[in-house]
């Protein structure tokens, strides 16, 4: 382990032990080696031990960034011991001053002053530097002799130690520029921006753009110091968020998209990506992410799915509603092959009239995108008796009240409904097959029934779900299709006891009747 994570802390806990695997233990860098006791006491030695050992390496951690940070930061950066020489430079400072590093250790800081910029040292400089710190211009000569002005400033540590701090004016203009500039595009960018620090727990942000802020309606005040999952909520799904916290921990790249709430509950979908920012060590520094506000597609995309469920839906209800006629037809034709009578082909020609009509039906729908359109009011009488004749009724009798009230629908898709009701009554019927369309005695709406089999309670709910059927002949499509006319209509359905036990189909909440 120590090949692939040499700081890693790596606490030895043996139930058997001697000086012989301590002693190797510790040659091979364990951070802790502990043994095993008769008693729990130990383990809160060993818990203990953990947390020093954890808190240890983030303090090594912590100084070891501070140190790169240093050796990498464009100012230039040196330390000088309470006699003014110098024990510490980094590249930058050596390159403003154009000296390798260690030409200027144990140099005495004069070495790089004009003659007459020595007594402003020590008469203004370093005795405000030693109050609390100075700040401003000087001039350095560097080793070739030449002159650089530099921005300067000084302080001393508490143990006597002064720090000095130089850049390049021309060189510090460019790369304040430089860095306004990412950072004015950052903050202008229509999307959020965060930047969450490794070393907090839970990667607290330690920046936010104005694209989060609008984004998510916290002031920056409330985010700062935060974590991104102050943004979840009752709705937030587990599975991304699991998703984002493996790839995190894993120090890898992630885009997710999940439910998050703005400062005033309103939901919305975010789509977070998040990047790790690795430091020379190839540990992950930072986390930097990308949030953007997803809800217009999401429900765009959602519509789309929606369309098409409904479309495929609708294509099998077409295909049972157009099997009725297509009967009809076949077997007006056959009549007429068998017989030589053209008059069964009257029959066929109004059959042929409703698959007209239904294909109307079907771009109807292509266009506008709904089941139902054009509505008017429709006679549910007259309509029942037009459907009545076209189907192959056989010896069923039908009685239609007279009271029933016009209803506000889509004619045809309504005669859809009622040549699956009419028809589901001479389809599960046996001998002398009555059937009744009347009106709600309670409520607005009217009802189909027969003196059939009837449904069974268990299943009156699923006898509207697509594909159930009691007879093995059967599609199963009927009574969706049925469901489906009702639902677009914004009507309601239920099935009671019909006559003798039969079934009873109730269309209510209709409105405008």
């Amino acid at each position: 382990m120590r090949n692939e994570f040499p700081d890693l802390p790596f606490v030895l806990f043996t139930g058997k032990g001697s000086e012989e695997i301590a002693s190797e233990a510790i040659s091979k860098g364990v951070t802790e080696y502990l043994q095993k006791g008769g008693s729990t006491e130990q383990y809160e030695v060993l818990a203990n031990r953990i947390e020093q050992a954890v808190a240890r390496h983030r303090a090594e951690r912590q100084v070891a960034r501070g140190f790169r940070a240093i050796e990498t930061a464009h100012d230039g950066i040196s330390l000088l011991d309470n006699n003014g020489r110098f024990i510490y430079i980094n590249d930058a400072y050596a390159d403003i001053t154009g000296y390798d590093r260690k030409e200027l250790i144990g140099e005495h800081w004069e070495t790089l002053y004009p003659d007459d910029e020595v007594e402003r040292v020590h008469e203004e400089m370093l005795p405000e530097a030693r109050d609390d710190e100075w700040t401003g211009r000087t001039v350095y000569v560097r080793k070739d002799s030449s002159l650089v002005t530099v921005d300067h400033r000084l302080s001393y540590t508490k143990d006597d130690a002064l720090v000095c701090t130089i850049s390049d004016i021309s060189e510090t203009k460019q790369v304040r520029e430089e860095l306004s500039l990412k950072e004015q595009a950052m903050d202008a960018a229509p999307i959020g921006i965060t930047i969450g620090d490794t070393d907090g727990a839970d990667n607290p942000l330690i920046y936010a753009n104005g694209g989060f802020v609008d984004l998510t309606g916290y002031p920056r005040e409330e985010i700062i110091g935060q974590d991104c999952r102050f943004l979840q909520g009752e709705e937030t799904r587990e599975p991304p968020v699991a998703e984002m916290r493996e790839a995190i921990n894993n120090a890898e790249p992630v885009t997710i998209e999940l439910r998050n709430y703005r400062k005033d509950g309103e939901m919305f979908w975010n789509r977070v990506s998040i990047a790790p920012i690795f430091d020379e060590d190839g540990e992950p520094d930072y986390f930097v992410g990308f949030q953007q506000d997803v809800t217009e597609e999401r429900e765009i995309q959602e519509r789309h799915e929606e369309w098409v469920e409904m479309m495929q839906g609708f294509g099998q209800l077409l295909s049972h509603d157009l099997q009725t006629p297509l009967d009809v037809i076949q077997g007006r034709i056959e009549l007429t092959q068998e017989t030589s009578e053209v008059t069964h082909l009257e029959d066929a020609q109004e059959a042929l009239d409703r698959v007209e009509e239904l294909i109307g039906d079907v771009a109807d729908v292509m266009q506008t995108g709904e089941l139902v359109s054009d509505e008017e009011y429709v006679d549910v009488g007259k309509l029942t008796k037009e459907v009545w004749q076209t189907l192959d009724v056989g010896d069923a009798s039908i009685k239609i009240a007279d009271e029933i009230p016009d209803v506000y629908a889509d004619e045809l898709a309504l005669k859809r409904l009622l040549e699956n009701l009419l028809g589901n009554s001479l389809e599960h019927g046996e001998e002398d097959i009555l059937v009744r369309v009347g009106r709600l005695d309670d409520e607005p709406g009217f009802y189909v029934e027969d003196n059939g089999p009837g449904i069974p309670e268990n299943e009156r709910t699923d006898v509207f779900v697509p594909g159930f059927t009691t007879k093995e002949s059967g599609t199963g499509f009927g009574m969706a299709s049925v469901a489906q006319i009702v639902a677009a209509h914004g009507w309601r359905i239920r099935v009671q006891d019909g006559i003798n036990g039969g079934a009873r189909f109730e269309i209510f909440e209709i409105k405008g009747t």
